[in-house]
């Protein structure tokens, strides 16, 4: 018989499905919690320092997601033991579906609730860019080229261009992180049980 049914196989599957959907839900249910509290607030990231700022902050959420959602896997379904490329692959799933989630719910904020919301951040982005190079003494026709890099950018961006650049950066970022992640999660099985 040349392809054996081995049912633990497809549970093993389903509940790597079952871990990275939920563990990837609740982080794209937080990065939509963090986005609407920054709106709410006003924050916006037109600068380096907010950029920063709340790069830094995604980042550790998403390394706290990745980390957790694939030790529970590695415990409660792998008995354990995972493999570095298990471990990968788990971190990228949990990325991949809370970058699905995230992305659509940006997409409908940008469509629906907010349409004007990115150009309201551009133009915050035009003026700090100008008052910095200004107060940095750089020559104004460097400026006025900066500022329509900016205008360029702000003619080009459309709601669905954002949704489809923030899921391939997203996941090209998160594989980054789960490659990192997977070589202190990994754990050979114990050959002694």
């Amino acid at each position: 018989m040349s392809g054996t049914f081995k049912p633990e196989t497809m549970e093993k599957k389903s509940s790597l499905l079952q871990f990275t959907m939920t563990y990837g839900a609740i982080l794209g249910v937080v990065s939509i919690i963090i986005s609407l509290l920054l709106y709410i607030s006003g924050f916006m990231p037109f600068n380096i320092k907010r950029l920063l700022l709340i790069g830094l902050i995604s980042i550790i959420i998403m390394i706290v997601f990745i980390v957790r959602g694939t030790k529970s896997y590695r415990d409660k379904v792998l008995e354990g033991s995972i493999s570095y490329g298990q471990a990968l692959m788990v971190g990228l799933l949990i990325v991949v579906f809370a970058t699905i989630l995230s992305s659509f719910y940006n997409l409908i904020f940008n469509l629906f609730i907010d349409p004007e919301y990115n150009n309201r951040l551009l133009e915050a982005t035009k003026n700090w860019t100008y008052d910095f190079m200004n107060n940095m003494g750089v020559p104004d026709a460097q400026i006025e080229e900066q500022i329509e890099r900016i205008e360029k950018q702000q003619a080009n961006a459309t709601p669905m261009k954002s949704f489809f650049q923030s899921i391939y950066f997203s996941v090209i970022f998160g594989f980054i992180l789960s490659l990192i992640t997977s070589a202190f999660i990994k754990k050979a099985r114990n050959p002694v049980a």
